[in-house]
């Protein structure tokens, strides 16, 4: 009997360790946002192409990042995240036309442009300052230096 109970209280004490442990917040710190955001480094090619097979997987890093992500950049990587987790679920109820539904999302949206534009401008900025890691793709930066001619 003493036994039984000796192996209850073990196997309890272990089971709460383990539970404190995997309910415990992530700790922040530009190591994890940058392992992280080396996972998000096609988004916007998965937003051009609204293929979900990886714009889903995309969006989801991007959402884990926002748990790691330090103090100096949780805010504007929290806006970016956000607004692309939006947009994304406006694409993913679209029945039929994933880009007139990304039209649509992103004019329902367009008070918020600014504002997002600044925060993916600080993200990136930021993630290739202390990661070295580009948010955008090259065949994205290469469409929008091309479209700026």
């Amino acid at each position: 009997m003493v036994l039984v109970i000796v192996v209850l209280v073990v196997v309890g004490i272990a089971g709460g360790t383990i539970w404190t442990l995997n309910n415990k917040p992530e700790t922040r710190s530009a190591e994890k946002l940058c392992a992280q955001l080396g996972s998000v480094t096609s988004l916007s090619s998965s937003l051009v192409t609204l293929d979900p097979t990886t714009l889903g997987p995309q969006v989801a890093e991007l959402q884990r990042a926002t748990a790691v992500a330090p103090t100096d950049i949780k805010a504007q990587l929290t806006v970016l995240a956000a607004f692309v987790q939006e947009i994304a679920d406006a694409v993913r109820a679209s029945p039929v036309d994933k880009k007139a539904a990304l039209t649509s999302a992103l004019a329902d949206r367009q008070e918020r442009v600014d504002e997002v534009t600044a925060a993916g401008q600080a993200v990136e900025s930021w993630s290739l300052a202390n990661c070295g890691v580009p948010l955008r793709s090259t065949t994205t930066q290469r469409t929008s230096s091309t479209t700026r001619r």
